[in-house]
């Protein structure tokens, strides 16, 4: 099966499982294929707006574009070439909603090594690929 149209979900806190899971979804993706890039970045409850600055939310927006446009150079693929978008809320909806938006055939998901608490308490990868439409990926570094 030819995946062609690809959402690579990734934490830029967690760079090395990020740049792995973009680099492995582009291999999938060729040159025909699309990506869409995603980080969401996490939900703020409204009970917060008053001890964060100002410009909090534009300014991590900012930031987490500049890092995903960086790991696109670094890989050699062309940023505008690929959908990068961040958005805010729970994670597992945010992907698949972009799952659904964008009608994606594959989810590519950059994750740790599962914790101790994440096995007892789930993680944001397993819940994707409980609820996830389509297939997922997990992706690690260093692992093949």
């Amino acid at each position: 099966m030819r995946f062609a149209n690809i959402v690579i979900a990734v934490d830029v806190n967690d760079a090395e499982n990020g740049r792995a899971a973009l680099a492995r979804g582009a291999a999938i993706a060729g040159a025909e294929g699309q990506i869409h890039l995603l980080y969401v970045r996490y939900y703020l409850p409204t009970r917060y707006s008053q001890l964060i600055a100002e410009n909090f939310d534009l300014t991590e927006k900012e930031e987490a574009l500049r890092t995903m446009h960086q790991w696109c150079a670094d890989l050699g693929l062309d940023p505008r070439d690929i959908n990068i978008e961040t958005r805010r809320g729970r994670v597992r909806d945010e992907v698949i909603a972009a799952t659904e938006r964008h009608a994606a055939d594959l989810i590519v998901i950059g994750s740790h090594q599962p914790s101790m608490t994440s096995k007892l308490l789930g993680s944001n990868a397993s819940t994707i690929v409980q609820q996830s439409p389509v297939s997922v990926l997990v992706v690690r570094a260093g692992k093949r």
